[in-house]
């Protein structure tokens, strides 16, 4: 209650010790505290945190914790135990002894992005410039730009890293496709993500997996990173 003095008798009125408890009683179940709280961590996205935002996260159907490929490490044949773990130089890196663990919790801030961005997802037409506003509201921010591209690049193609240059980056087995100069730009059935920046494995997995970017079925996703001036 506001003003509680309007709720006591005349006669009470300068009573310290019954003023006193009726105060610290007011004080104790006043409710605009908590609605200013609830409205401030829970109701507004903007500014929810923790438990607030895993509520949003349900709602539009976006999950705080990712499952991230890890990387693979240096091993001989010997320790590879069938799943083909075991990497050579060049193609793995060095254990550093830390817990590997699959399952990454996103930050408050970042899984606001991927609420915002799954929010948009969920009413967008699937179009090209829908999905690059999703993609720009998933990553955007200091200097990073990505956006996508029908078809694939010029430079999404099989190469030798001899072939690398400034402005093209020749892509390995597991990425490119072989080259066809009538499908240049515009290959059937893939569609290249350009970045300016190094991809980690956490944004690889929100955009193959977290379903903030729509992808028609049997669409092949190539990365190409660009240079921006």
């Amino acid at each position: 209650m506001i003003d509680i003095r309007e709720t006591i008798l005349a006669q009470y009125a300068n009573s310290p010790a019954l003023t006193g408890i009726i105060g610290y009683f007011n004080a104790a179940i006043d409710p605009q505290n908590l609605i200013e709280t609830f409205q401030q961590r829970v109701w507004n996205p903007l500014t929810a945190t923790g438990w607030g935002l895993d509520v949003w996260g349900r709602i539009v159907g976006a999950q705080r914790i990712q499952k991230v490929s890890q990387p693979q490490f240096i091993g001989f044949d010997e320790a590879d135990d069938g799943t083909n773990s075991a990497r050579p130089f060049e193609d793995g890196i060095f254990y550093t002894g830390k817990s590997i663990t699959e399952n990454y919790a996103l930050t408050d801030e970042a899984f606001r992005r991927l609420i915002f961005a799954k929010a948009a997802a969920n009413i967008s037409n699937g179009s090209i410039a829908q999905s690059n506003i999703i993609l720009m509201r998933l990553f955007g921010g200091n200097g990073k730009v990505i956006y996508l591209s029908e078809g694939t690049a010029a430079d999404g193609y099989l190469g030798f890293a001899e072939a690398r240059g400034p402005a093209n980056k020749p892509q390995t087995f597991e990425n490119g496709i072989f080259f066809d100069d009538s499908s240049l730009g515009s290959a059937n059935g893939t569609m290249t993500i350009c970045h300016n920046w190094d991809l980690s494995p956490l944004d690889v997995t929100l955009i193959h997996q977290s379903g903030a970017l729509p992808r028609p079925a049997g669409v092949h996703i190539l990365y190409q990173r660009v240079y921006i001036p």
